[in-house]
């Protein structure tokens, strides 16, 4: 099974005061770097959808291996947008995508809904935990792409709506431990504002 892995980058960040998520650093290195070089364990292809592609040159300047820049078909109207435009340029049929503020990505954990999704014949798996479900951290089959085209022609831009219209599996904490993946539940992680990435770093309790 080929899978492709996205980097979903178009956002504007509002509410890190401006500052780029993807360009943020945990322990020396950037969210972006940390994502690509998780990527790059699973998928043959890595994606990067944004609306700026000349603000990450410099950032993916020592990134090994390639990694495809795409300017956002749909600039302002969020991750669905996002998730048209790299279903429109895939070469492989399943995507991992993630949303470029989550600096724990899990591979294994990709893998595994991955391959739930292939075995059940699926167009997303998606992780509940803590009661909520994470969509930025999911793998999505790419027939679901006249379906998101629709929504967007439609007017509706929210990606929780998408699970209205496909067949799509939920996996929880307990799937996880199943699966001997106990230890990844900080995959979905994201980091909203400042609080929450002084938070990261250990600034605060």
């Amino acid at each position: 099974m080929r899978l492709a892995g996205v980097i979903l980058a178009g956002g504007m960040n509002r509410r890190m005061g401006g500052r780029r998520k993807a360009l943020l650093t945990l322990d020396g290195r950037t969210f972006l770097g940390r994502q690509l070089e998780e990527l790059a364990m699973l998928c043959e292809e890595r994606i990067l959808v944004t609306n700026e592609p000349e603000a990450y040159g410099d950032a993916l300047r020592d990134v090994p291996g390639e990694v495809r820049v795409v300017r956002d078909l749909q600039p302002g109207k969020g991750p669905l947008a996002g998730l048209q435009t790299a279903m429109s340029v895939v070469e492989s049929d399943v995507l991992w995508v993630v949303g470029c503020d989550m600096p724990h990505i899990s591979a294994p954990v990709a893998a595994a809904l991955a391959r739930l999704l292939t075995a059940e014949e699926a167009d997303a798996v998606i992780a509940r935990l803590g009661g909520r479900l994470h969509p930025l951290h999911g793998v999505y089959h790419r027939r679901c792409l006249p379906l998101v085209e629709a929504m967007l022609v439609a007017g509706d831009y929210r990606v929780m709506r998408l699970f209205d219209r496909i067949r799509w599996l939920e996996v929880d904490e307990t799937w996880l431990e199943r699966e001997g993946l106990r230890g990844a539940v900080s995959f979905c992680q994201n980091i909203n504002d400042p609080d929450d990435y002084e938070a990261l770093l250990g600034h605060r309790s």
